[in-house]
Order: structure tokens, then sequence, then C-alpha cells
């Protein structure tokens, strides 16, 4: 990570997708926050680190964001649900305002700027990096079995 990077516990990441017939394919490279700002088209997330947990995180929001952007559609409020109860096998860390334990990497993740790993101001689920190629592909398979 570059040391901007660490003071803000924060790498954007963007995504490039490739279909070839019912085949996505996903590449994907760190880049920084003032470049990502001129092209908004891009599929951007923000891989966050907790420090007190000493490890990387990506928020349900971004993970559903990124599948949309992988999938090249926009899920209705209820696939979005089934998405989450899906995904509540990666075992998600609820990360809350109200909690002694998170509420500093709540504050965190509120704080970002553009583009913004979270929708509202409200609790936030939040997943191990190391876990999200296993959450996406296990929501591809189920959505296009």
């Amino acid at each position: 990570w570059a040391p901007e990077e660490w003071d803000h516990r924060r790498r954007l990441v963007q995504f490039w997708r490739e279909q070839h017939g019912n085949k996505i394919s996903t590449t994907f490279q760190p880049v920084p926050q003032g470049e990502r700002a001129s092209n908004s088209g891009n599929i951007v997330v923000s891989c966050i680190y907790w420090m007190e947990r000493n490890d990387f995180f990506i928020t349900s929001v971004d993970c559903i964001y990124l599948l949309e952007c992988l999938m090249d559609i926009r899920f209705s409020v209820e696939e979005k649900n089934r998405i989450r109860r899906n995904l509540e096998g990666f075992r998600p860390l609820t990360v809350s305002k109200c909690k002694a334990e998170s509420a500093d990497f709540f504050k965190l993740i509120m704080s970002f700027p553009n583009p913004k790993p979270r929708n509202i101001e409200k609790d936030v689920k939040v997943f191990p990096w190391k876990t999200l190629p296993y959450a996406l592909k296990k929501i591809v398979t189920k959505y296009t079995a």
C-alpha cells in the first residue's frame, strides 16, 4: 500500500469485466484516489483496513455493487436481500456506531469520500477481503444456475 492509503486506511480497487458467452472474467488493480475521480464509469470498490483487527474488509454495499457491475444487471431490493442472506455463510461482521468494538471503524467507513462504501449512515456488514472471490463466485453461480 502507498503511504496515503495507509494514512486513510483505504485502498481503492478497480475492476474490469469481460464476458464471452456465459463466462464472466474479471481483472482488478489498485487505483489512486485522484485518478479514479477522473473517470466515473469505472467499477471501483474500497478495501478497508481495520487496524484493531489487523485485517482488510469490504462492505456488503460494495460487494453487492461489484456483483451488479460484474453481472451487468441491477438487483431489486428483494434480490439484494436474498444475496445478503446467501453471503451470511461468509460470516460478516456488523459494524455499528453503538458497539464499542466497532464504533471507530464505523466512523472511518462513514467518513470516506466518493466512492462511498456505504449508502446511508446505519450499521453495515463487512466481509474479510480474502473471502471476496469466493463470495462473488457463490452469488454468480446461484444467480445463473
